[in-house]
């Protein structure tokens, strides 16, 4: 059973995939891993039969069967094309790539899976009501999101994002997958101005006839959990290429803007994967880097647009899942930090507390040394990473002293979502798909072939200013739930 961080509750994994978010503002978490029994039979387990193995033992409430129709459904060949994950190795050093999904980065991971668990869900509860998701992006959730239901007949969509603060590429493939049914809206403003708008109309929004609200950001649990999978998958194929051993802890350095990401990691570990140490590696935005090493959040900074936009946020909703754990499940603490982060922009762990933490380190990158540690990776390995990979390979490599044993990075993009970046290492003079065709040359990098179709496609953009973003969706939501 799951409970929320900020109230003692005892609500089944259903209904948390399917509400996004609990009522009183807090975000559903499973407090129990005990019993997840490791063993050397994982080394010969597919990614679908592994997949099967960890959703079970957080969704105990579903049926073997209903668990193995959900993995085939999400990675099938019609989203996962050649592969569902790739891990590249260079020494004691692995890049473990998440972009071979439908929209080229690590959110398809996830938000292949959690349509059809939200149609599953659905089915289990006898809940015939349409869905809306309302979701905001700082680049990559957004695409994924509307591929991800791009079929599901029984929902709508609403992605929110920052008009300056995602690349020109990943708008383009926003707007590739709207329909009548999928809306995505730019708002002058920043990410966590649409996050915090998010929140507020799923725990003010309670006149719904025809509709229910749900999120397919990681605060929605049937969205966490399945990027859980592919830190295992990742320590049982090292030992398949026999660079570790069964048993031997490695490292995880994750490219960090929201936290679920690396949450997902943490809670690999507290299952018992040999995991060491957790890298937060943060962009200009450290806000977590200044956490980690304070113990105070403190958002009242300024909010810097950079190269690695997926990380352009000051408010990292998931670190909330990981203070309740760190707090030994205190759901009053939380709650009261949650008001401080709220009232005040800030709040401060205690610091008695601190040990729980100490499974992480922080450190960020700026803009400058992001494009050096692309320059600097593609002359060494003669491999090509995103600025988003970038930021947690300088990280690595500032605190590759720190670590012991084997160390993989998060590989969360391809480096042709932001291609303009990339090409600061080349200094190519063309533009779009000409720029894409000239970098997969120098690199031998393949192209998906989505791109071309992404890059034809015309954007036709709403924007919404910030002091009338509220008005405006709640309107749109009363307009569809009319519809429906």
């Amino acid at each position: 059973m799951y409970t929320s961080t900020r109230k003692k509750l005892n609500i089944n994994e259903q209904e948390c995939i399917v509400k996004g978010i609990s009522d009183d503002g807090g975000l559903f978490i499973c407090d129990q891993f005990e019993g997840f029994e490791i063993n050397q039979d994982f080394i010969n387990l597919s990614y679908k039969e592994l997949s099967c193995k960890i959703l079970k033992f957080y969704f105990k409430n579903f049926s073997d069967v209903e668990i193995q129709n959900i993995i085939e459904n999400s990675y099938g060949k019609h989203n996962f094309i050649e592969q569902i994950v790739d891990l590249k190795s260079f020494n004691e050093l692995s890049f473990l790539e998440l972009y071979h999904g439908p929209t080229m980065a690590f959110k398809d991971m996830a938000l292949t899976v959690l349509p059809n668990l939200m149609v599953t869900s659905k089915k289990k509860l006898n809940n015939s009501k349409k869905t809306l998701i309302i979701t905001a992006t700082s680049g990559d959730t957004g695409g994924a999101c509307l591929s991800g239901f791009k079929n599901n007949d029984d929902t709508k969509i609403i992605v929110l994002y920052p008009t300056k603060g995602v690349s020109a590429f990943q708008e383009a493939q926003m707007h590739y997958y709207t329909s009548n049914n999928a809306y995505a809206i730019a708002i002058n403003g920043n990410f966590d101005d649409c996050q915090t708008l998010v929140k507020k109309v799923f725990t003010s929004t309670h006149d719904l006839k025809n509709i229910e609200l749900s999120s397919a950001n990681s605060i929605n649990i049937g969205r966490l959990v399945p990027q859980v999978i592919y830190y295992f998958y990742s320590y049982f194929d090292l030992i398949r290429k026999n660079e570790i051993k069964f048993g031997d802890k490695i490292n995880f350095v994750v490219p960090t803007g929201n936290f679920g990401n690396i949450l997902a990691c943490f809670l690999a570990k507290k299952m018992g994967l040999f995991i060491d140490k957790i890298v937060c590696a943060s962009n200009e935005n450290n806000v977590l880097t200044d956490f980690f090493n304070t113990l105070v959040y403190d958002k009242n900074r300024e909010f810097y647009l950079t190269n690695s936009p997926a990380m352009d946020i000051l408010i990292s909703s998931n670190l909330e899942r990981l203070l309740y754990l760190a707090s030994n499940n205190d759901e009053l603490l939380i709650s009261s930090l949650m008001d401080d982060l709220k009232n005040k922009g800030k709040f401060e762990f205690p610091k008695d507390l601190k040990n729980n933490l100490s499974d992480f380190i922080a450190y960020y990158i700026n803009k400058e040394d992001t494009i050096k540690y692309i320059d600097k990776c593609f002359k060494e390995n003669d491999y090509l990473i995103d600025p988003h990979t970038a930021v947690a390979y300088g990280s690595y490599l500032n605190l590759k002293d720190k670590l012991n044993g084997k160390t993989v990075v998060v590989s969360t993009a391809s480096p042709f979502k932001f291609i303009e970046s990339v090409n600061e290492i080349f200094n190519f003079n063309d533009k779009d798909i000409d720029l894409v065709e000239k970098i997969s040359k120098a690199s031998h990098f393949k192209i998906p072939n989505v791109l071309y179709e992404i890059y034809n496609k015309k954007v036709n953009k709403i924007i919404w200013e910030k002091d009338e973003m509220e008005i405006n969706l709640r309107k749109l939501i009363g307009e569809i739930d009319e519809s429906c």
